[in-house]
């Protein structure tokens, strides 16, 4: 986000408008934009573009994902006229970014792969700091290892990290951005010792900037989980999960992303211990959850959908264990590519 060249009440309630966000206050965030917004409204289009992009932020932070939706669009259009300029670059590389993260926390890959393409085409013609450029390859990597492209989400993060790592100072945040997600994607393709090591660099360079009880090092630490789990270290696995759990609830609730993700993952490590029921208990609590904030057919129910499918195998509720497999086969085959792994072992 471009603030230097705003009037300075229009950065000053930006800047506090992103403070707040960071904080989890929405309700200090709404107050902040909406003044950003009566200060922009006789300035120029990249001011107007800056206000709008994180009006949007402030609206996907509140749930509202389709105004949110707007705000990045009309932001992004209003920035591309001004690609030639630093601001304007920056300003349409972040809004595009954001509406491509939202397209895949919707899980409508397609979508979010598409706004990247064109964003990156547009770049082409212009001169994009190194590390808003990063930060496009970096969600491109996303989208890729979400829908099951691991090929394009390696190549997609290998061209971030040799961005990250150019620069000068290295932004250690970015930096564990991309070790975090680097492991999740050794993760996603079933290699758990190549994943270890990239997912424990993020947790010290999250620990180290910013602290080990922010809720970016508990989700650090979050991630690492499952790839413990996959690696049979199951009781280290359980503590950093209820250790992020106890993090993400004090910060967010338990009805955030973060939350339930770890939810699912704390059933997966009980399921894997023998615990049953109790494993049982954990899956239906995550699935109602995700139902209900992303709905029937989001892709990321397909994880939870299937484990709570081997755990009612397991218990000899075979009806009860195909009816999951058909679900989670139905909401993947919907969103990812046809060789996903998760995909795959369902359709086996």
């Amino acid at each position: 986000m471009a603030l230097q060249d705003d009037p300075a009440p229009l950065r000053q309630a930006l800047t506090a408008c992103l403070r707040a966000l960071d904080d989890g206050d929405h309700r200090a965030a709404r107050h902040q934009a909406d003044r950003a917004r009566e200060l922009a409204a006789d300035q120029g289009a990249l001011a107007r573009a800056n206000t709008l992009l994180l009006v949007g932020m402030v609206e996907q932070a509140e749930g509202d994902t389709e105004a949110a939706a707007g705000r990045y669009t009309a932001a992004a259009e209003l920035a591309e006229r001004h690609l030639s300029e630093p601001d304007g670059i920056q300003l349409f590389l972040h809004a595009t970014r954001e509406l491509a993260a939202l397209y895949r926390f919707q899980g409508r890959y397609g979508r979010a792969e598409q706004i990247l393409r064109d964003a990156l085409a547009a770049s082409e013609s212009a001169e994009p700091a190194p590390e808003d450029l990063a930060a496009l390859h970096n969600e491109f990597g996303m989208v890729g290892k979400y829908s099951g492209d691991f090929d394009q989400a390696a190549t997609s993060y290998g061209i971030a990290l040799t961005l990250v790592e150019a620069a000068v100072p290295v932004n250690q945040g970015d930096l564990a951005d991309l070790y975090h997600n680097l492991g999740g994607l050794a993760h996603a393709r079933g290699d758990y010792a190549a994943a270890e090591e990239p997912a424990r660099r993020a947790v010290a360079l999250r620990e180290h900037a910013r602290g080990p009880s922010h809720p970016e090092a508990a989700a650090d630490r979050a991630a690492l989980a499952p790839i413990l789990l996959g690696l049979g270290r199951l009781e280290e696995a359980e503590a950093l999960l209820r250790d992020a759990l106890a993090v993400f609830e004090r910060a967010y609730g338990t009805r955030h992303a973060d939350y339930v993700i770890a939810l699912g993952n704390l059933a997966a490590v009980t399921h894997r211990l023998g615990r049953h029921q109790a494993a049982e208990t954990l899956y239906r609590q995550t699935l109602h959850t995700m139902e209900e904030e992303l709905g029937p057919d989001h892709p990321d129910l397909a994880p939870v959908l299937a484990n709570l499918a081997d755990l009612r195998h397991a218990l000899g509720a075979t009806d009860d264990a195909h009816t999951l497999e058909t679900r989670a086969r139905a909401v993947l085959t919907a969103s990812v590519r046809p060789d996903h792994p998760t995909l795959t072992i369902l359709n086996r």
